[in-house]
């Protein structure tokens, strides 16, 4: 799989971010996704744990509607449809897991390759009562409303589990409805 790397910044704060694209098999158009978390502050945007530092590693978590206010001028929030490209581009939900995580911060060996470029952190996310899962799982909004109301869709990485699991969750890829008021991570394409 051919990526190529690249960069991009901000214009309204002057934070630079990594790039990955790639071509899609079937249309053989280039795609350009941010190959770090969002890191711009708005209204409904959090810090894992109240604490900037972790801005650095992990960018902000985001509810839903934040999200899609948060987009700099020329990308967009991905829709479910632009996730499961990128998923199936890497090996599919049984596979791409492994491709997509970043090769360090993922609990108990749980790391991935990064042969993607994209670099997926275990971001954790925000309920109203608290943050969990850094470290554990890395979930990231789409823009697709889901099937329920107050719900959209997310797709999400995994640690693997604890060491006398079988690891298998360790390479998936998945997607679930998650509630619209959770903070989660957010990745972005080039228009």
């Amino acid at each position: 799989m051919a990526q190529s790397t690249g960069s991009f910044t901000d214009s309204r704060d002057g934070q630079t971010y990594k790039t990955t694209s790639f071509k899609d098999t079937l249309t053989g158009k280039t795609i350009t996704w941010m190959a770090q978390n969002l890191n711009y502050k708005v209204d409904g945007s959090y810090a894992y744990d109240d604490n900037e530092t972790n801005r650095n590693e992990l960018g902000l978590l985001y509810t839903w509607a934040a999200a899609k206010k948060a987009c700099p001028s020329g990308w967009h929030l991905p829709t479910d449809s632009e996730w499961a490209l990128l998923v199936n581009q890497f090996g599919g939900t049984d596979k791409a897991g492994e491709a997509l995580k970043s090769v360090k911060g993922w609990k108990e060996d749980g790391n991935g390759t990064n042969s993607s470029g994209f670099n997926a952190p275990a971001g954790g996310l925000r309920k109203p009562d608290g943050y969990n899962l850094q470290g554990v799982l890395g979930f990231f909004w789409t823009s697709s409303p889901a099937n329920s109301v107050g719900k959209a869709w997310e797709w999400n990485f995994h640690y693997g589990g604890p060491p006398s699991s079988n690891k298998q969750n360790l390479k998936k890829a998945f997607r679930f409805d998650a509630d619209v008021t959770s903070g989660l991570s957010v990745r972005l394409v080039r228009d």
